[in-house]
């Protein structure tokens, strides 16, 4: 079913639980993360999700409701634009549960989405009043798919469409911002003012409109979420603390913050959905390292 370019994997014990990847065409690398299919075959699932970043989503069975670290409860509508999130996402499916979803990458929404990233952190946003009708178009067609690279192939379709109709993006500032998060275990802001030749104030303004976070914040989630990564795929976690956070206690707060499970119940995958994630990313060709640890 799924070529070089997709990954895909069920719940542990054979649960009918599913989550695809696909990575987008390559027109759209730098703008969109990749795209998935989240498939769940039960009356219900309850799970937890780590921090990530900008999510839309297209609801095509069933439904399910989210709560954003200590925040409310909230129910997505059929399409949904999810801003980034900074702390780990509770999540509830009321099934049988299809989802098809796009991440996009701090360039994309800064492209695609006329909304501040901080107004919309860690919150839902009905999509359409943000992207128009063509949401609706988009919805129909895939509707009518039946995998999920004819899935991709529409929304490499729409969001051309959309890229065309958007602003540029700024790419100089970003590609900036990726490398930093993604070279060091515990990425320094001080570096990544020097990497800008910005001040601190405009380096803050801006990650706060494209990331949804200031600096401080946006190191202490991914180096929390490549700490994840290597933990899903095997690593001794015992071992990752080391020069990354303080001690063992301090990984295990930062763990339960932004990625909802401490280090071993990551290691003994006590969910389902988080361990699926990272792994199935890790797997998958071609998509750059920011999406392959968020």
């Amino acid at each position: 079913m799924f070529d070089t370019m997709c990954a895909s994997a069920t719940a542990p014990g054979g649960a009918p639980v599913a989550l695809d990847y696909m990575a987008p065409a390559a027109y759209l690398a730098r703008l969109v993360s990749s795209y998935y299919l989240f498939r769940v075959d039960l009356p219900a699932v309850q799970d937890v999700a780590r921090a990530e970043m900008a999510q839309l989503r297209f609801i095509l069975r069933g439904g399910g409701a989210y709560r954003f670290g200590d925040g409310p409860v909230v129910t997505p509508g059929e399409i949904a634009l999810t801003g980034p999130t900074h702390a780990a996402t509770q999540i509830s499916t009321q099934g049988p549960t299809l989802v098809f979803g796009i991440g996009l990458l701090p360039a994309g929404w800064a492209a695609l989405v006329d909304l501040d990233a901080h107004r919309a952190r860690d919150a839902l946003t009905d999509a359409v009043p943000i992207f128009g009708p063509i949401l609706h178009e988009m919805m129909a067609q895939l509707r009518t798919a039946r995998t999920l690279e004819a899935m991709g192939a529409i929304a490499d379709g729409f969001l051309r469409r959309l890229v065309e109709r958007g602003r540029e993006p700024p790419h100089d500032f970003t590609d900036i911002v990726d490398a930093w998060l993604v070279t060091d275990d515990s990425p320094e802001v001080d570096a990544l003012i020097e990497a800008t030749g910005l001040s601190a104030r405009q380096v803050e303004r801006l990650t706060n409109r494209i990331y949804g976070g200031p600096p401080k914040l946006l190191a202490r989630k991914f180096r929390a979420l490549r700490a994840a990564a290597k933990i899903a795929v095997g690593e001794d976690w015992s071992a990752l603390y080391e020069g990354a956070f303080y001690d063992q206690s301090h990984a295990i707060r930062e763990f339960r913050r932004f990625i909802g499970l401490t280090p071993v119940q990551l290691s003994q995958s006590r969910s389902p959905i988080a361990k699926m994630t990272f792994e199935q990313r890790s797997r998958l060709e071609g998509l750059p390292k920011l999406t392959r640890v968020s």
